[in-house]
């Protein structure tokens, strides 16, 4: 972020206002409308905190100190997040932003199963989402055209009616089932287990005992924060560096392990490489890039629907292909079946 779009930052921090914008259609006629004064968004804001502090340190959730410094932590990576969303269109901040606040509440001592690890992360993580979820339909609406002050209210109505629900519909559930009709102070409104906890699951530690290997891990931020550098010096010489991405990279690898096969990143990139060096080429032909995009999109889903309903659902097994070898009917590489033994 400071090497690519500090400049740009810096403008627009110095101008802050949608009336400078030149040629920008729609800031022009959203800078009609009257603004939300910045005093409104710090007075809510000052509220919330206070509420937050004062419910999590009297409930001997966190102390106040810890989450100020999970917020603190996790606002500070809401604009190059926020920046990378924007440019590359994908949601980034998922993995990157839990593992952090895992090392960092190991790094505090918490303890593994305690209120106040499972506190401090969900806290954290809650806020990065929430914030980055807040300008998604801030810029939505400055699209469609809503004004200012209807946004901010709706927001706030929103926001104040799905929290209520949720805590109210978790409270209840837990004092039917889980408390034996006794709100007792184990209580906590952060669920942790609706961040994934699964993978936090050791007793002893994150980077001990039975997740030692996770240890390595901790390098993937050294060289994260690494690799943009050589690639931007070498950008002011060769000028089709500028298009290099590393986060958008490294982020589309990452799915690989759990979400995605090789197979699939490979027809990502040969179909890719084959649009940029083709169509991509000419301006007249490069607004159809998206829909073509979605039209593969649909039609995988499509195909996965059918072949749900026409040969799993009537027990059809997968064909025996060269190259594989039998696993119960599933298309499955001989290098992978190898690997999970």
């Amino acid at each position: 972020m400071i090497l690519y779009h500090s400049a740009d930052l810096w403008k627009q921090f110095r101008t802050k206002s949608l009336d400078n914008m030149g040629n920008d259609t729609h800031a022009r006629l959203m800078s009609l409308y009257k603004k939300v004064p910045d005093w409104w968004y710090f007075i809510l804001f000052c509220i919330s905190l206070i509420i937050i502090c004062v419910i999590c340190d009297r409930n001997n959730w966190l102390n106040w100190y810890l989450v100020l410094l999970t917020l603190f932590i996790n606002a500070c990576l809401v604009l190059p997040f926020g920046l990378l969303s924007s440019i590359t269109g994908q949601f980034l901040q998922n993995a990157p932003v839990y593992y952090l606040s895992v090392i960092i509440a190991q790094g505090l001592t918490l303890g593994q199963e305690s209120r106040e690890s499972y506190t401090y992360i969900t806290i954290g993580y809650v806020l990065f989402v929430q914030s980055l979820s807040l300008i998604q339909d801030m810029k939505l609406g400055h699209y469609l055209k809503i004004p200012h002050r209807s946004l901010f209210f709706a927001q706030c109505l929103s926001s104040l009616v799905c929290s209520s629900v949720s805590i109210g519909i978790q409270y209840m559930y837990y004092n039917q089932y889980g408390m034996n009709n006794e709100f007792d102070s184990s209580f906590s409104i952060f669920d942790y287990t609706l961040l994934g906890g699964s993978i936090y699951t050791d007793k002893n530690g994150f980077f001990s005992d039975a997740n030692a290997e996770n240890r390595k891990l901790l390098w993937g931020f050294l060289v994260g924060a690494i690799l943009p550098i050589p690639t931007w010096i070498l950008s002011t010489r060769f000028t089709c560096l500028k298009h290099f991405h590393w986060p958008l990279i490294l982020v589309t690898v990452s799915w690989m392990p759990s979400l995605l096969s090789a197979g699939a990143l490979c027809t990502w990139t040969l179909i890719g490489l084959s649009v940029c060096l083709t169509v991509g080429k000419y301006s007249f032909l490069q607004r159809h890039i998206y829909l073509t995009s979605a039209a593969l999109d649909l039609g995988l889903n499509l195909t996965q629907i059918i072949i749900s309903n026409a040969f799993i659902n009537v027990e059809r097994l997968f064909p025996s292909w060269r190259g594989t070898q039998d696993n119960n009917g599933y298309d499955t590489c001989t290098l992978a079946l190898t690997s999970n033994k």
